[in-house]
Formats: C-alpha cells, sequence, structure tokens
C-alpha cells in the first residue's frame, strides 16, 4: 500500500516538472510578458504598473530573455527598487531565461501616462465637454401702458 503512494507521488511529481519544463521551453510574447507585468503593484498608488503607465516597452530575445524599459513615478520614488525586484521575479515566474530592466526618465511619466479606465477610477479623468443646451429666447412682453394718475390728467404729461 505505502509503494502505491510512493509510486503515484512519483508520478505526479514528474508529471509536475514536465509541465514546468514545457513552460519554460516555451518562448513567450512580449505581450504575455507585459499582461504579465499586471501582477506588479505600485505600493504607494495600489494600482499595477501596466495600467499606470510605468512600462514603455517589453523585448522578447530569441533566448526569451526579456528586456523591460520602464519608469517611476518620480526619480525620488521609494518604492522603486522594491517594484523593480517584483518585475524581475514575476518575468522570471512567467519563464524568461534571464530579465534586464532599464529603467529611463525621458518621457518623464505623468498621469497622462495611465490608462483612461484607471483615471476614472481614481477620479482624475479630463472633464468632458459638456453639450450646449440651445435655449429658444422668448421675446420679452410688451411694456405695460403707463397709467394716467391724478398728474398726468392735471399736467398733461
Amino acid at each position: 500500500m505505502i509503494g502505491d503512494f510512493d509510486k503515484l507521488n512519483h508520478q505526479s511529481l514528474n508529471h509536475l516538472i514536465s509541465y514546468k519544463e514545457l513552460i519554460l521551453s516555451e518562448q513567450q510574447t512580449a505581450a504575455a510578458y507585459r499582461e504579465a507585468l499586471k501582477a506588479v503593484i505600485d505600493p504607494e498608488i495600489y494600482q499595477n504598473i501596466v495600467d499606470l503607465g510605468l512600462v514603455y516597452g517589453v523585448d522578447v530575445s530569441d533566448d526569451n530573455a526579456v528586456a523591460v524599459t520602464m519608469t517611476l513615478t518620480t526619480p525620488h520614488c521609494p518604492m522603486g527598487p522594491q517594484i523593480i525586484a517584483d518585475v524581475e521575479q514575476t518575468i522570471l515566474a512567467h519563464g524568461a531565461s534571464a530579465v534586464n530592466v532599464n529603467i529611463v526618465w525621458e518621457p518623464m511619466w505623468t498621469p497622462h501616462a495611465m490608462t483612461d479606465d484607471l483615471k476614472r477610477q481614481l477620479g482624475i479623468t479630463e472633464p468632458e465637454a459638456e453639450p450646449e443646451l440651445e435655449i429658444e429666447l422668448i421675446a420679452p412682453p410688451p411694456p405695460a401702458p403707463k397709467k394716467k394718475g391724478l398728474l398726468n390728467r392735471l399736467l398733461g404729461f
């Protein structure tokens, strides 16, 4: 009985190793790695770095080494080292043979780089132009006739 359990465990382990080798041997696309980077969260803003617009490019070489070109919200971002480490770990976990994170400062990040959905979620969307209301003006009523009072009757105004 114990031998059967060990045999079953050994077979499961071999299948798991084969599956992992299959995943690691497949060439991933830049789009797949970019999608994987949505798991990396900026700890200060609590949003993923792709939707924040921090990732400028993902390049995959023939040997499945990945180069990520990105920026941070500010040059003095205190969470920069953590974000870079998370990017490296995420890309390696998705099958890359190596990761190179290139931090660039041009173009500088601004909130305009965020996706429209994230801008709406954070409440920083550009105000939509209000439609112009067409108001039909009505001609004013004619002036009321002057009352002829006592002075008017006496002095003839």
